[in-house]
């Protein structure tokens, strides 16, 4: 990555920043590049550490002629930008279309027209999937997404497939899972659950979750989840690849709602109430993934388990709190 032209949509996000600061700390030239939407994960104190090693540019990936300034000269593009809310999704479906679709096109078209070598290293995810039909999901489970953010996503993924299929392109997608960690907002709990569930219990909120809390989910720390994405802006073998993440452990949710519990001396009774109607039809049941296939093309695995995860996002927060509230 020494020397390399770095360009990350969504780089003052969740997954993007901490993309940002692996990427700065191996000597890349790292442009962050986000639209700073209300209501998103974006955050200056996500990159304070490492402001004066990267640019930054405010711009959207919906903005055609911006966007085209600013890829002439890249190596490598780490598309992390998105809206990522399940409900959002629904609720305002023309908005999840234009971000999730017409986005990764004016990235994709951008490059076919002034930068068809650049790398391109698309943040998926595994609401892709949907229902599972059989686990632990790898790439060649059906794609049956329960709601629009799945669709969309899906549709940019295969965007991304046919422009390496058609036109050379050097493209990949990795489909992040359940991503929790350092740098994710917690003003609300539209996605991130984790972190929101983290906040809660920082500052002996109530916790309420949807449901008995038996369904299982499978959780990465987010900076495994960087790794695997500039493990696969470096391998040329990745090219054209879908890559599943996951953490090699199915854990129920209630599990893990009881580690940050005791992780954070939280005292007060979690409410368990029925889960509200618009969530109940885009629920997908149990969830676990294999990364057998990124482990066998590239050479990752996840090195971070779960509890020592919540406590490294538990002590960033403890010392950082009022930069995220």
């Amino acid at each position: 990555m020494q020397g390399k032209n770095v360009l990350i949509t969504g780089g003052l996000g969740f997954i993007g920043s901490n993309i940002a600061h692996k990427c700065a700390g191996l000597n890349a030239k790292v442009t962050i590049y986000d639209a700073c939407l209300d209501t998103y994960g974006w955050n200056f104190a996500n990159i304070k550490e490492i402001k004066d090693k990267v640019e930054f540019i405010k711009g959207d990936i919906r903005d055609f002629n911006l966007f085209k300034k600013h890829i002439k000269n890249k190596d490598i593009i780490f598309d992390c930008a998105a809206q990522i809310s399940h409900t959002i999704s629904i609720k305002r479906p023309f908005l999840d279309i234009d971000i999730n679709c017409k986005g990764p096109m004016t990235i994709l078209e951008c490059a076919r027209k002034f930068n068809d070598k650049v790398k391109i290293v698309y943040a998926g995810t595994r609401g892709q999937i949907g229902r599972l039909k059989y686990k632990p999901a790898d790439e060649n489970h059906p794609t049956e997404p329960t709601d629009i953010n799945g669709i969309n996503k899906l549709a940019a993924e295969k965007y991304y497939l046919f422009y390496n299929r058609v036109y050379g392109f050097k493209t990949v997608s990795i489909r992040v899972n359940n991503t929790y960690g350092i740098r994710s907002q917690m003003k609300h709990g539209d996605y991130s659950l984790v972190n929101w569930f983290i906040r809660k219990a920082l500052l002996n909120e109530p916790i309420i979750i949807h449901g008995d809390g038996t369904q299982t989910r499978d959780f990465n720390y987010v900076e495994d989840v960087a790794d695997a994405m500039i493990l696969a802006a470096h391998k040329e073998k990745a090219n054209g690849e879908i890559f599943m993440l996951g953490s090699g452990k199915e854990t129920r949710f209630i599990d893990m709602l009881n580690l940050i519990i005791k992780l954070t001396n939280y005292r007060q009774k979690i409410k368990k109430i029925p889960r509200p109607k618009d969530r109940q039809s885009i629920e997908i049941g149990n969830f676990f993934a294999s990364y057998k296939k990124i482990k066998k093309f590239l050479g990752w695995r996840p090195k971070t388990k779960l509890e020592d995860g919540l406590k490294k996002t538990i002590d960033f927060y403890k010392v950082r709190s009022e930069e995220y509230l």
